[in-house]
């Protein structure tokens, strides 16, 4: 008997996003770029992650700073230098640092050693023309995802992991359309918003709530020849089979995450899945698994799902045909 194994690997299309931050994305051309082949979406939420204790080191061109969750007496600190390819390279145009604090306003600054700051921005002044350019903007997020997919040097002193568990309260899928699109007018979306209460006394949702852009990173088909397969059936195999689409395995990704999750928010759970008309009973493997390659960690009623770059650290969520 043959038997066969399709493996696929989830990575996070874009770093996750508070509630907030994904609101003033989706007007970016550039951000709906970059997630056009996100199709799978999760909101979720945690206890806020921030940034304080900002320092800059003129000298060495680096910027010090902590990373910080509420209620967490785990903190991480940080040293970012300048002076990298993917920040900043010419050094005859002045570096500046400007950061981002919702509690800051024109009334009531935040000032040093200013906690609570949700991202910052680095930019640089042209002195000849006193254009602005954006060099890099991060969230505490966004700077744990560029530094674990290796597109910056920072140096982290301490663990950040507890800071990237998320507690699912929704999986969807967008397919048909872009997912800003989707999300811009989704009544869950702002159902969740609404009644869901913060974590944090101190808090409002939109800080807590975020968004996780799912895609599909790579497949793998591993089959296993049984005594009764003729030279033929190999040829063909080999010959003629093609990988379903990323549409196609987003669609049956979101059923198995929303069998596998339970979401609270998810009015259908998906509980005979699969029948006769999803992937596993069309497609030629016996076994689908569903795994997520970045370190993080969806929290569920029953359990958690625990991703990692390692596939043998990872927590794989199954489909088999029945």
């Amino acid at each position: 008997m043959t038997k066969g194994v399709l493996i696929n690997d989830l990575e996070l299309g874009y770093a996750p996003l508070s509630a907030y931050h994904f609101a003033r994305f989706t007007t970016d051309k550039e951000f709906h770029s970059n997630v056009f082949d996100s199709h799978v979406y999760i909101i979720a939420q945690r206890k806020e992650v921030t940034f304080s204790n900002f320092f800059y080191w003129e000298k060495e061109f680096e910027l010090s700073f902590d990373i910080e969750q509420e209620d967490n007496d785990n903190v991480v600190r940080c040293v970012l230098p300048f002076i990298q390819e993917n920040i900043a390279s010419d050094l005859t145009k002045s570096i500046e640092l400007r950061l981002h604090n919702r509690k800051s306003t024109p009334e009531k600054k935040v000032g040093p050693p200013f906690k609570g700051t949700q991202a910052f921005t680095i930019q640089s002044t042209d002195p000849s023309t006193g254009k602005t350019k954006i060099l890099a903007q991060y969230t505490p997020d966004k700077l744990f995802q560029n530094y674990w997919k290796g597109h910056i040097n920072v140096k982290f002193n301490g663990d950040y992991s507890d800071m990237l568990e998320y507690n699912v309260h929704y999986v969807g899928k967008s397919t048909e359309q872009n997912i800003c699109e989707r999300l811009s007018s989704h009544s869950t979306f702002q159902e969740i918003l609404t009644n869901q209460d913060s974590l944090s006394f101190k808090n409002i949702p939109s800080n807590e709530i975020m968004i996780l852009l799912i895609r599909i990173k790579d497949n793998n088909t591993i089959v296993k020849w049984g005594d009764d397969s003729t030279s033929e059936d190999i040829t063909n195999y080999l010959t003629d089979y093609i990988l379903p689409s990323d549409k196609t395995i987003s669609l049956d990704a979101e059923k198995a995450l929303i069998k596998h999750l339970q979401p609270e928010y998810n009015r259908i759970l998906y509980k005979s899945f699969p029948n006769e008309k999803d992937l596993i009973n069309k497609d030629y493997h016996n076994l689908i698994l569903y795994g997520l390659t970045d370190p993080i960690k969806l929290m569920y009623k029953n359990g958690e799902l625990k991703g990692n770059s390692e596939s043998s650290n990872r927590d794989y969520v199954s489909v088999k045909k029945k």
